[in-house]
């Protein structure tokens, strides 16, 4: 569905910190926040070579917590918002709520993780049927941060040509924990909006839908453009970026 499109949005994260913990998670090896531009930005959205929306993404900090916002829209009535807590130190979440509204139908989500226990539920209704509510309640062994979140991380890890690394991540709309790939296949000019850079092309697989991404060389790093893999959507950045 189109609606997958969204999941793409995730970015980056506030600069200027370094994520440690007791324990080695995979995602977070070599992981340098400094290394990357992590401040709020917008991308366009273009599909089938049209622009078609438009998506706003950003993290501050709160206290000893991090929170990601995000905004996508896609004509003609598609309309996702997204507001995450993640721990300042571990990068995990802490809680996640989504509102997917697609015409007379939607999804909103409200989850929240106290160590290892998610609880929460899915709202969901589509047009012309009854709203139904599904509980969430569970404990999870390998707590895995938010798809929300790893794809600005990507803007932030080791990057060079070669680079591989994969773990899990939580898919917050399928309501599944997926195992991802991160590969850096070469580098690209892309040339967006707000002008051409020289990039790395981070191929992410495993993930529902599947992306590249194209990552500034330049440091600190910037999320220059997004592919959907499979359907003809991709995000540029914008011209007009938030002041």
């Amino acid at each position: 569905m189109k609606r997958h499109a969204f999941a793409a949005a995730a970015m980056l994260l506030a600069a200027g910190f370094t994520p440690t913990s007791a324990t080695d998670h995979g995602w977070n090896k070599g992981l340098d926040l400094d290394n990357a531009d992590l401040s709020t930005f917008r991308l366009v959205l273009m599909n089938e070579g049209a622009e078609a929306g438009d998506m706003t993404y950003g993290w501050h900090k709160m206290g000893e917590q991090y929170v990601i916002e995000d905004r996508t829209t896609m004509e003609p009535n598609i309309v996702e918002t997204a507001k995450a807590v993640v721990d300042g130190t571990t990068l995990l979440p802490r809680s996640v709520a989504i509102s997917l509204v697609m015409g007379e139908s939607f999804m909103n989500v409200d989850l929240g993780w106290n160590d290892l226990n998610r609880q929460g539920k899915f709202t969901s209704k589509r047009a012309g049927s009854e709203e139904t509510v599904r509980e969430v309640d569970l404990i999870e062994d390998n707590p895995a941060p938010l798809r929300l979140a790893v794809v600005g991380f990507v803007a932030a890890m080791p990057l060079d040509v070669g680079f591989e690394n994969s773990f899990d991540w939580f898919n917050t709309l399928a309501n599944r924990t997926e195992t991802v790939k991160i590969s850096v296949t070469g580098t690209q000019e892309v040339e967006t909006p707000a002008g051409n850079f020289d990039t790395y092309v981070v191929e992410i697989s495993g993930g529902t839908p599947e992306n590249i991404v194209y990552v500034t060389k330049t440091k600190p790093r910037r999320i220059v453009r997004i592919d959907v893999v499979g359907r003809p959507l991709h995000f540029l950045l914008a011209a007009n970026q938030p002041n």
